[in-house]
């Protein structure tokens, strides 16, 4: 019985490996192991990664385009941002733009 009690108290082995390589099979340690691994023995693959992921960055900033004046965001929350001041401005200034001395008619008329 005290065999199988000193059993239960050992340490199981675990496996502290684990960075993986998403190219091939090989596992380490350390992340800077791993990395230094793929930069030397994966560059092809890692290059066309690149390519792909800046085309793909490329295609997100023409989605996040103002329609009324061709600003790009990177992100769509901050195009819907940008979309209420146009929209102030139709608010303030009617649907037509004015010129800009009405503007600042309007700005010094509000600071008073």
């Amino acid at each position: 019985m005290e065999e199988a009690m000193l059993s239960d108290e050992l340490p199981k082995f675990s496996d502290i490996r684990r960075y993986f390589c998403p190219y091939c099979a090989i596992c380490r340690s350390k992340k800077t192991l791993i990395t230094s691994h793929i930069n030397s023995q994966h560059k092809e693959e890692l290059e066309k990664a690149k390519v792909e992921s800046q085309h793909e960055a490329d295609l997100t900033l023409n989605d996040n385009t103002c329609e009324e004046c061709g600003a790009n965001f990177k992100k769509h929350a901050y195009l819907l941002q940008h979309m209420q001041s146009h929209s102030l401005e139709c608010e303030a200034f009617g649907s037509q733009r004015k010129n800009s001395n009405m503007r600042e008619a309007s700005h010094l008329a509000l600071m008073d």
